[in-house]
């Protein structure tokens, strides 16, 4: 007997699909490393990898247990459940787009550092955390880190201070 295939497994196998067409593009692009040593397939790859790993989890979750419960589920229908349908947070949302779009906007004129650090502390925001100021510092050092991993790499990023420290 064929079992009907979820809304959570139709999305796990669209991750999975996206994966695999991710794979086949990357197979079309050049395979030279230039001068950063690794070469333009290596990010697209680790994504494309991630994708099919996660597709292929959420796919293996997604899938009904075999075991039946051992509660009784039956409604009382003078007492209906209390299910309460959730509602979007309209204010996270448009924290975190601003701070996308900020992100966006300013990367050429602040550099990467302190307008990834405006991305990571307006997340912050929007997801409101406790400690801002403890935010806002993890976050430049966090941007950094990954300013200097890339420098490191031999990729260039805008510096706000020519030379490439910030």
């Amino acid at each position: 007997m064929l079992k009907r295939v979820t809304g959570e497994q139709w999305i796990a196998l669209g991750v999975i699909l996206i994966g695999l067409i991710m794979a086949w593009q990357i197979t079309g692009m050049s395979q030279s490393t230039g001068y950063a040593g690794i070469g333009p397939r290596f990010f697209p790859s680790v994504i494309a990898a991630g994708l099919l790993l996660t597709g292929v989890i959420l796919f293996i979750q997604s899938r009904p247990s075999k075991h039946p419960e051992t509660e009784d589920k039956t409604q009382d229908p003078d007492h209906p459940l209390d299910y309460e349908t959730p509602h979007p947070n309209w204010r996270m949302f448009s924290i975190a787009s601003a701070a996308l779009i900020l992100h966006m906007s300013l990367i050429s004129t602040l550099g990467f550092t302190l307008a990834g650090t405006i991305l990571c502390f307006g997340i912050c925001l929007a997801l409101e955390t406790e400690n801002k100021i403890r935010d806002l510092i993890l976050s430049f050092l966090l941007v950094l880190g990954l300013f200097h991993l890339f420098k490191w790499l031999g990729l260039n990023l805008p510096a706000l201070i020519t030379g490439g420290v910030i």
